[in-house]
């Protein structure tokens, strides 16, 4: 509430809603997002440029509750996360070029911005389309409903309050894939909104979910 928190003030996407993705295929691992919505830990850059550093971080990812490793560096180290099969692994790409090799590095998913959303699709690559502020949502609404795409809001660069807000609006709103630093944080808004998801459809007089 203006004026008695410190919880930012976060603008509330118009219509029309996220698309209304139902399951996700991960390499071959079918996924319920009609309710829930999924926690991709980024795994940072080695500071050594070493395969171990990766998959040290693919392990903590693992150990904090992520549903997804976000492994988005160079095919040469992205290969072993993939195949280590921890996680389903994805990676954020700014360009088919860069999409192209992440899926032959093995990753599930590649998550493109709006507007190289339909270059990617192509491709035949499986995709969501990403945004880093829910000013983007609706944008991003467009692009992903012309091809059946789950929506991600990418919350890395964000901290605290901030990064709170973000997320609670953008899972209220519907996305489907939180990309951030903090994985217990993100892990307790997509929990918090899948269970008043649940609640409503239980019992449709349940009041709605509030944005932040």
């Amino acid at each position: 509430m203006a004026g008695t928190s410190n919880v930012p003030d976060v603008p509330v996407p118009s219509p029309p809603p996220v698309p209304r993705v139902g399951e996700l295929d991960m390499g071959g691992t079918h996924v319920d997002l009609r309710a829930r919505a999924l926690v991709a830990a980024i795994v940072p850059p080695p500071r050594f440029g070493r395969e171990g550093e990766v998959l040290a971080g693919l392990a903590a990812a693992q150990a904090a509750g992520a549903d997804l490793a976000d492994v988005s560096l160079e095919p040469r180290l992205v290969g072993p996360a993939s195949r280590r099969g921890a996680l389903p692994v994805v990676a954020r790409v700014n360009d088919v070029a860069a999409a192209d090799a992440a899926r032959d590095a093995g990753v599930a998913l590649v998550l493109v911005a709006p507007e190289l959303a339909d270059q990617v699709a192509e491709r035949g690559h499986p995709q969501a389309v990403v945004v880093d502020d829910v000013a983007g949502l609706e944008a991003a609404t467009r692009a992903a409903a012309r091809h059946g795409l789950p929506v991600a809001i990418d919350t890395s660069r964000r901290a605290g309050a901030d990064a709170l807000a973000q997320e609670a609006v953008a899972v209220s709103s519907g996305c489907r894939i939180v990309r951030t630093a903090d994985v217990r944080r993100a892990r307790r808004v997509v929990e918090v909104v899948a269970a008043l998801v649940e609640a409503r459809r239980a019992d449709p007089g349940v009041a709605p979910v509030p944005p932040a």
